[in-house]
């Protein structure tokens, strides 16, 4: 570290009390350390995982920023049970209790690792490792497989290394994330997988799809559009920020579950939605916005889900034709029709910040996706479609890595173009009828 040459006493005081808080604060006996506190403001730089699936134990590395101020930092853990909690392998001070561990973390100017210990437990309820062998932790339940914070827009990079996977069986799981993302990105799928390659975008990155016994019709009928589509969001929005290889897994939910979940690179379909290009090509498109831009607020779920159903929709034109864009948007139509008729919530963008609860409060359902999907639609009626694309790209390229909120890119499109979106903004996504055709209908 270079500092300016002091120019008072006071300086040099100052200067050599620092020096003391970075060196003596790393070095205190375990009689002077702090007690544990709640701090859930403490940034999180990075947590690296080490899982073991036989012993059902773990290890987080979770790297804080440092502090001169605060000696507390707090996760969510669900029911993981914590059995010690270390920094340079120093006890430290913790305590458990409704679902949140609280640590005493030393001063230091530098950055600290914490080193969590733990056990954890299969979930029943698609809230954490689930018994088919895939994990499930959306939206709000990261802290049943790791130490976490679940808000949207406490981003963080990951690490992960999966031991105990069974004889013939395959662990999915991305072994590094470089860019800051959602605690619920984080997942792996375990299970005896055959595996398809699809091909390589012209950036190079290969797109395939990992499948069960007697899902190869199924799966290849699913993906026959995922390679161009995963190459036209590249070559539309920009570079794709989670390596070199992507693909769809096939997941099993059980019943009649249907659907995806974002857990880039390798992001999970639901066994029954295998045959489905809009899911598969839906999940992909999170690389850019949701995961690679990840929202700020649960009330932008819009900006993630909806904008991924538009595009979903978009892209399947470009690589296959309006006959399979028309498909998609008759079967949006439907959705978004029946939700008219439907008790659900059907306000699409609620007001404020984190101030609902996602599932219950009703956010998570057609709305979003639906109604979410109808006003982007309507953004690229308005600006033209060449012209709403760069709009995406710019944003995506200012904000790649961060948390954003929908105002940002409705402030964006104001200020880079000629119409304002707000007014269908509003009745799409804040009313719950649908707007009316003559002011921004469908």
């Amino acid at each position: 570290m270079v500092f300016d040459k002091p120019k008072s006493h006071m300086e040099v005081a100052s200067l050599l009390f620092l020096n003391f808080l970075m060196v003596g604060c790393n070095k205190q006996h375990s009689g002077d350390l702090p007690a544990a506190s709640t701090d859930w403001s403490r940034d999180i730089l990075m947590t690296n995982l080490i899982v073991d699936l036989d012993s059902m134990r773990a290890s987080a590395d979770i790297v804080l920023a440092g502090s001169l101020a605060s000696t507390g930092a707090s996760f969510e853990i669900g029911d993981l049970i914590v059995e010690q909690v270390t920094s340079n392998a120093t006890q430290l001070n913790f305590r458990t209790g409704q679902g949140r561990l609280d640590v005493g973390v030393p001063l230091s100017v530098q950055d600290q690792t914490l080193t969590i210990d733990y056990r954890f437990a299969i979930q029943d309820d698609f809230n954490g490792l689930l018994r088919s062998g895939a994990t499930f932790i959306w939206p709000y339940y990261c802290g049943n497989l790791f130490p976490c914070r679940s808000e949207p827009a406490e981003g963080s990079s990951y690490s992960l290394m999966l031991e105990g996977v069974p004889d013939g069986a395959t662990g999915l799981f991305p072994q590094s994330i470089t860019m800051d993302v959602p605690a619920y990105m984080v997942g792996w799928a375990v299970a005896s997988y055959s595996y398809q390659a699809l091909g390589q975008t012209v950036n190079g990155t290969e797109v395939g799809v990992y499948y069960r016994a007697g899902e190869e019709q199924n799966a290849l009928r699913g993906t026959r559009h995922l390679r161009d589509v995963f190459d036209w969001y590249e070559q539309t929005f920009g570079e794709y920020g989670f390596g070199q290889k992507v693909a769809s897994v096939s997941v099993d939910w059980g019943g009649e579950a249907f659907g995806g979940i974002e857990h880039h690179p390798f992001w999970h379909i639901a066994s029954g939605s295998m045959s489905d290009p809009v899911i598969h090509a839906h999940e992909a498109a999170h690389g850019w916005f949701g995961n690679g831009v990840r929202i700020g607020c649960w009330e932008d779920f819009v900006l993630s889900e909806g904008l991924a159903s538009y595009l979903a929709a978009r892209a399947l034109e470009a690589v296959a034709g309006e006959a399979i864009d028309d498909q998609v948007w008759a079967s949006y139509k439907n959705q978004l029709d029946s939700l008219q008729n439907s008790s659900e919530n059907k306000i699409a963008w609620p007001q404020g910040c984190n101030e609902i609860d996602i599932l219950e409060d009703g956010l998570f359902g057609t709305a979003p996706y639906m109604k979410g999907a109808f006003f982007f639609k309507h953004l690229e009626s308005v600006l033209g479609s060449n012209r709403f694309d760069r709009l995406l790209r710019d944003f995506y390229r200012a904000n790649r890595g961060g948390a954003v909120t929908l105002q940002a890119l409705l402030t964006l499109i104001g200020e880079e173009s000629d119409y304002d979106p707000a007014q269908c903004a509003q009745a799409w996504l804040r009313n719950e009828a649908l707007p009316q055709v003559e002011l921004c209908g469908y």
